[in-house]
């Protein structure tokens, strides 16, 4: 059996990010891609405003740099996984998949929003998403949906406030067990890590069509009560000991 493989590239991403950066911040802003003039035939039936799945090549991965196993986010605080139990770009085959919003098509150039590839990143493979093959079925709950009553509508919004919260509750979680990694009131309000998190935020809320000042004040609020939180923790500990 030959257990080769191989793949020609239909297009490639043209971004404003060149080197590694956090995927979220990477989606936050919008790319392109740029198909072979010979694969533009094959977009006939995408539509603008539908999400695609792109399948891309993490180019910038040297060979040397694969792992099998490894820390999430190069944090040693993570616990050691292997490769296929973490979305690292690090992979054996170095392939990569997102799903992204469809803005514009121009000829052979898509116009996208949500992708976090790099500029240069070979593409492999474009399919349009669709929830019956792609989504559970919160996922499919939670997508937005033209409604036909008011009562429809605020059905929608509160199961989406009903996950928001959830969401909001894991979070709360982690917060509770990144306080074991830190010693000092210094480190738990941390100053730099702190701007930073505000700073993506208000630009999560630029991308998504939201009010930036609105966003960094309710992450305000919110951030403050962990930080409070972590706080009681740290004091408890001290006494303890």
């Amino acid at each position: 059996m030959n257990e080769t493989l191989t793949l020609a590239p239909i297009g490639y991403v043209k971004s404003k990010f060149e080197t590694n950066t956090p995927a979220d911040e990477m989606r936050a802003q919008p790319s392109r891609i740029i198909l072979k003039p010979e694969f533009e035939r094959g977009l006939l039936g995408l539509e603008s405003g539908t999400d695609i799945v792109v399948l891309f090549c993490f180019h910038r991965v040297q060979p040397e740099e694969i792992a099998l196993q490894l820390h999430p986010r190069h944090n040693p605080d993570n616990p050691l996984r292997g490769v296929f139990a973490t979305r690292s770009q690090f992979r054996p085959n170095r392939i990569g998949v997102t799903v992204a919003r469809l803005e514009q098509i121009e000829g052979n150039v898509l116009h996208v929003s949500g992708l976090d590839a790099q500029d240069g990143a070979p593409v492999l493979d474009l399919k349009p998403y669709q929830p019956y093959f792609d989504a559970d079925t919160p996922g499919q709950q939670l997508a937005v949906r033209q409604v036909a009553s008011l009562a429809e509508a605020r059905a929608a919004i509160d199961l989406i406030d009903t996950e928001v919260i959830r969401l909001l509750g894991h979070r709360a979680e982690y917060v509770r067990q990144v306080v074991n990694f830190k010693k000092t009131p210094e480190e738990v309000r941390a100053p730099v890590r702190y701007a930073e998190v505000m700073r993506r935020r208000r630009e999560l809320a630029e991308a998504n069509g939201l009010n930036p000042d609105v966003i960094e004040e309710m992450y305000k609020l919110l951030v403050e009560s962990f930080i409070q939180e972590e706080m009681k923790i740290l004091r408890e500990r001290e006494e303890g000991n």
